[in-house]
């Protein structure tokens, strides 16, 4: 057959394509060979990507090999160098042997493979070909030498730096990658350098460290006239941030940085101001502040320009924005020099989304009674549902929370009763004082306690289950979850029965209750289909013979949201005698599902589900395919 009858013959339609790409796993060899080579032309990257997951499964190295030596069929090469790029660390020893093939072009894709995959073996075997007589094959192993990271190299390196631009420019790359301060002095003396000194500029920033700070701020201030001021300045910037102490002063350098302060450009602000901040106080703080706020309002990461300014930390506590999340990191970095009177003061509402974590992680070295009393105060003016979050501090303030409680008439029974609690008064105690209280203050005071195991297990939860089961059951279904109390079970299977409800239904599935199935079955046959999802999602968890057979004729249903909760429910505790049902399902329309087959047939690796799991491994939907693989893989590679 020609070339041009096998380009005719390759353009099978979408529906023959995907046809062809689910009989692939049973095909003979000569068989897939030849579905794929058409796949692999297709238009569509859908098809053409499921059918490249296949080959990288199924095609033999040997097969593969042949695709890289093709001179006369662009495709095929390509798509043998995707297919082993697939195969990650699989494709390792191929590619190492490829290295010295006497077709350069094959040679050349074979360091582009080790490139690809980043193994630390492929050290030495790129070294030794980095005196190949091929440029383009020396240009990809210096590049794929610097991915690698390994400072060992840069001997070798250096000499490309005098050769020609095609090498010289993969040389200094390849010097930033490495991030050796071995490397300064001699991308120092390409700075000038009109083509190569900007990508030098970006090593040398990528390196990092005093020598290349200096470096680089010596070369901004003899040439800032000549340089764009945004890319050098926000190179510093990025070079100065990640200093662990503060550089010596290069002359002339910060005068230079407040001049550009005013600059037209707001990107050349920024990248001042953070310049600024970091060399440490000065006169244009609060300006550069106001600068980094504008530009990161909702970023509550500490920026790195302040990592060592504890000098700015009232200012930064005391303000109503970004700027206190970033008091309290720094605070928690720096515990010995925080300011107790501010960092009090901060610790009241508003509080931004996210800023409670902060305030754990500021608060866990401070023992100062100031500071436990903003505590106090901070946790009473938080809505209860909020308060859980600043409950792990109340033992490493415990000392002073209760001198200050000993000391206050202000708080609700309830209130005083939770914080005690927390506080380690005995649970019997506690136990007492909860039953005294009226229904409405004891169910809050419980939902605030459900995490103290030893004062939940001590209440009379059968008594009230049996007086006023529509009051506690819900709770008693949390707390049995929370402290793992099967004893609630019995009287909780009574009330499900009863009076089902979404709590009650996902404590049996938390808890593993084999004998609360039944009434879940029979509540998932009534047709209330409000309890069908969470049914489902339960009786996944707790797994068994009626369990897998009511979950596979749930997923037999037509209904697709209901089909797609029942197969992820079943997976979670299928057994091989499920299998057979899953390799039905592959060809579903639905990818969660066929992820769920996954999960499956790669749990149960026979020949037949191995056969399934290539298929699902040229699967359109990235995880899908992914899963499956990292299955095969884990069975011993591509065959």
């Amino acid at each position: 057959m020609t070339t041009e009858e096998k380009t005719d013959a390759a353009e099978p339609s979408w529906q023959e394509s995907i046809e062809l790409l689910d009989q692939l796993p049973g095909l003979p060899l000569e068989e897939r060979v030849e579905v794929i080579e058409r796949l692999v032309r297709n238009s569509s990257p859908g098809i053409r990507g499921r059918a490249l997951r296949m080959g990288a499964a199924v095609l033999s190295d040997d097969v593969l090999t042949s695709y890289l030596r093709n001179d006369g069929d662009g495709v095929i090469r390509n798509s043998g160098l995707e297919m082993l790029k697939m195969r990650g660390n699989k494709g390792f020893a191929l590619a190492v042997q490829l290295l010295s093939d006497p077709d350069f072009d094959v040679a050349l894709q074979a360091v582009l493979i080790l490139d690809h995959i980043k193994d630390p073996r492929a050290l030495e075997p790129l070294r030794a070909q980095l005196r190949h007589s091929d440029p383009n094959v020396v240009q990809a192993v210096i590049t794929a030498i610097g991915q690698l990271g390994d400072a060992r190299t840069i001997p070798d390196l250096l000499p490309f730096l005098k050769a020609d631009s095609w090498l010289q420019i993969a040389a200094v790359e390849a010097l930033g990658d490495i991030r050796s301060p071995v490397a300064v002095d001699a991308l120092q003396a390409l700075l000038t350098d009109l083509i190569i000194g900007p990508i030098a500029a970006e090593a040398l920033a990528r390196i990092g460290g005093p020598q290349a700070f200096r470096c680089l701020a010596e070369h901004w201030l003899r040439f800032q006239q000549e340089l764009d001021a945004e890319t050098t300045l926000g190179l510093l910037a990025h070079i100065l941030e990640g200093l662990e102490v503060t550089p010596a002063p290069v002359p002339g350098f910060l005068d230079s940085l407040v001049e550009n302060l005013d600059h037209e450009q707001t990107e050349v602000q920024l990248a001042v101001g953070r310049c600024l901040l970091v060399l440490g106080p000065g006169d244009q703080d609060a300006r550069c502040l106001a600068l980094l706020v504008t530009h990161t309002q909702h970023n509550t990461l500490l920026p790195a320009c302040l990592a060592r300014r504890t000098d700015l930390l009232p200012g930064l506590l005391a303000a109503p924005d970004v700027r206190r999340a970033w008091g309290f990191l720094l605070c928690s970095r720096y515990p010995n020099a925080v300011p107790v009177a501010e960092l009090a003061a901060a610790l009241s509402p508003p509080l931004e989304t996210g800023w409670l974590e902060l305030i754990v992680e500021a608060l866990e070295e401070i023992r100062e009674r100031e500071v436990s009393e903003a505590l106090l105060n901070l946790y009473l003016a938080l809505p209860p549902e909020r308060r859980g979050d600043l409950t792990p501090l109340f033992r490493k303030h415990q000392e002073h929370l209760r001198s200050i409680l000993e000391e206050r008439d202000d708080l609700p029974l309830d209130g005083q009763l939770v914080l005690a609690a927390l506080l380690g008064e005995p649970s019997e105690s506690v136990v007492r004082r909860i039953e005294a209280l009226n229904q409405q203050d004891r169910l809050r005071v419980i939902g605030q306690l459900s995490d103290q195991e030893a004062v939940v297990r001590r209440l009379p939860w059968a008594r009230w289950l049996a007086e006023k089961p529509e009051v506690y059951a819900s709770l008693a279904a949390e707390v049995a979850v929370e402290a793992g109390l099967r004893d609630l079970l019995p009287p909780l299977r009574v009330r499900l029965a009863e009076s089902p409800s979404p709590e009650l239904i996902r404590a049996m599935g938390e808890l593993g209750d084999r004998e609360s199935v039944p009434i879940m079955v029979e509540i998932l046959h009534s047709g209330r289909v409000e309890f069908e999802p969470v049914i489902l999602e339960s009786l996944g968890r707790i797994g068994g013979p009626e369990v897998r057979q009511a979950l596979r004729e749930a997923a037999s249903t037509e209904d697709a949201g209901r089909a797609r909760i029942a197969y992820k429910a079943l997976s979670l505790c299928a057994t091989e005698d499920d299998d057979a049902f899953f390799r039905q399902a592959v060809n579903h329309n639905d990818w969660y599902i066929r992820l769920a087959c996954a999960d499956v047939l790669g749990r149960f690796q026979r020949p037949e589900n191995l056969a399934v799991l290539a298929q699902l491994a040229a699967d359109p939907v990235p995880i899908v395919a992914q899963r499956a693989l990292s299955f095969l893989e884990s069975e011993g590679g591509a065959k």
